[in-house]
């Protein structure tokens, strides 16, 4: 009951840039949440082997706690630069960026790492901030194209039953 609500109710793009802080924050770093647990969960069962709960804690900790922190910093970062500069813009996205790299570099402590991932996260948010300009979306998820078909339209029976189709087929 609480997943759909969170998933429906709180996104990032919902309110304009400046507005709705806290709903921002929420709606991007529960992806960062998400995906990262995704990630520490195939790190524990499958590369590290965890066999404790305090190795499987640490080793969830090591990315959850990272990639939710750089998903709260770049809502928030873009959020403050928005309401400083009065305006949105490429610059928000940038500057957030920026900051969560910054994050990323106490995370990883690799300065190449850091800006290659700078460098692509800019690059992707830029993206995005154009996307949200011409309103274009780039991976469109809307209701039709995520529809289940639920039976299969063509019937492969070798030998038909002769005494003709049930009821509950």
């Amino acid at each position: 009951m609480l997943l759909p609500y969170l998933i429906n109710n709180w996104r990032y793009s919902n309110a304009p840039e400046g507005k709705q802080p806290f709903e921002k924050v929420l709606g991007l770093s529960k992806y960062g949440f998400g995906g990262s647990f995704f990630i520490g969960a195939y790190d524990c069962i499958l590369v590290s082997q965890s066999y404790t709960f305090w190795e499987a804690l640490n080793t969830m900790s090591y990315w959850v706690v990272p990639i939710t922190a750089m998903c709260a910093t770049f809502a928030s970062v873009a959020y403050t630069v928005t309401k400083i500069r009065g305006k949105d813009g490429y610059a928000n996205y940038v500057l957030a960026s920026l900051a969560t790299s910054g994050v990323f570099y106490h995370w990883q402590r690799n300065g190449v790492l850091t800006h290659s991932f700078a460098v692509a996260l800019i690059a992707c948010s830029i993206i995005k901030k154009h996307g949200d300009l011409i309103n274009w979306k780039p991976f469109p998820l809307d209701a039709e194209l995520l529809t289940q078909h639920t039976t299969f339209p063509y019937d492969f029976t070798i030998v038909k039953d002769p005494r003709g189709r049930r009821p509950w087929e």
